[in-house]
């Protein structure tokens, strides 16, 4: 990670996510961590709730080149519904080398699931949780 004020605020959810591409570590490594933002979802209110409550979201991982889509859903149930534009800490599990390489970009075929939501902020060594899906 790039050496970052102890604590920073950002004026928006793209301004935090363009910061994490160009300032933070996005080499995608098993079970790491990485800042990713909604672009969008399969259903009303920013995300789909399957039956377990869980949400399915399109969302763009944090990259060297801008960003990266996945598909991804959350651990459990959000309290708080995630819209296009929301923060989330995407961790990335297993590849998927046959999804990757029909989707055209091979980073599109990791698995992975969202923890938590991030607010657009950094503080210390890290993004600000608004909420830890548990």
């Amino acid at each position: 990670m790039a050496e970052d004020a102890p604590h920073r605020k950002f004026t928006s959810t793209m301004e935090a996510f363009e910061h994490a591409c160009a300032e933070h570590d996005t080499l995608i490594v098993p079970e790491q961590p990485l800042l990713a933002m909604v672009l969008e979802s399969v259903g009303d209110a920013g995300a789909l709730a399957e039956g377990d409550g869980c949400a399915q979201l399109t969302l763009k991982a944090a990259s060297e080149d801008g960003g990266f889509v996945v598909i991804s859903r959350t651990t459990f149930a959000p309290k708080q519904t995630l819209h296009p534009g929301d923060l989330v800490c995407w961790v990335p599990l297993q590849h998927d080398a046959d999804l990757g390489a029909r989707a055209g970009d091979e980073r599109f075929g990791w698995v992975g699931l969202v923890f938590a939501s991030f607010e657009p902020q950094w503080a210390g060594d890290e993004w600000v949780v608004r909420e830890f899906f548990e």
